[in-house]
């Protein structure tokens, strides 16, 4: 090959590599980082029923608990989780179960702010009164806008790895390290799918989840 041969060739590789490069660069702008990560307490505020839902059907549940993420901002027991249903089915003839899978995608807290979330259900528990706290850990004061009272989850920062305030009152059944379904009969959660071997996969209204997350921002 001549000399302008492999100039031309070296040219061609250079803005091949240079173009490669810039949209790599390009697309790790675009794409949201994690700030946070981690799992914290849920209650269902309307029932969710496989025979009733279908694929992209809102869903809506909130916090059970209050928990600080990494930037010190107080998500407030009673903020409201929203996602959507990515599968959902009724058990049929030939079907060996029914299944319900629900991803949530934001998190509005009480102050008005909303989070951008990926999360999924990590473990299930039955209804229960919410008079106990939901986590052990040691208990947290006033907190801003005149919110006072216990703390839970376990929401990390990604850079330190360290656990965010968790409820000053042990409550084992509830713990964000919980996984699969507790105390619920015929029901199997895998991988954030929840399945029954009964004609449809059913959570009442005051049923209790643990949701892991990743906070986008």
């Amino acid at each position: 090959m001549n000399r302008m041969g492999i100039a031309v060739l070296s040219a061609a590789l250079a803005a091949s590599l240079f173009y490669g490069q810039a949209s790599a660069s390009a697309f790790a702008q675009t794409a949201p980082a994690a700030v946070g990560h981690g799992a914290f307490p849920a209650k269902v505020i309307k029932t969710l029923d496989s025979s009733k839902l279908k694929e992209g059907d809102a869903v809506e549940v909130e916090t059970a608990g209050s928990f600080k993420l990494p930037d010190g901002t107080l998500v407030p027991k009673g903020s409201k989780l929203n996602g959507h249903v990515t599968a959902a089915k009724a058990r049929s003839k030939g079907d060996a179960d029914s299944q319900l899978t629900v991803a949530f995608d934001n998190l509005a807290i009480t102050n008005g702010k909303t989070l951008t979330i990926k999360g999924a259900v990590q473990a299930v528990f039955p209804p229960k009164e919410e008079a106990a706290p939901m986590m052990a850990g040691k208990a947290s004061g006033a907190a801003g806008g005149g919110y006072t009272g216990a703390t839970v989850g376990t929401v990390t920062n990604d850079k330190s790895g360290s656990n965010m305030e968790s409820s000053s009152k042990p409550e084992p059944a509830a713990d964000p390290k919980s996984v699969g379904v507790q105390g619920i009969h015929d029901l199997e959660l895998n991988d954030g799918v929840l399945s029954s071997k009964g004609k449809n996969v059913k959570l009442g209204s005051g049923v209790r989840i643990i949701v892991r997350a990743d906070i986008l921002g």
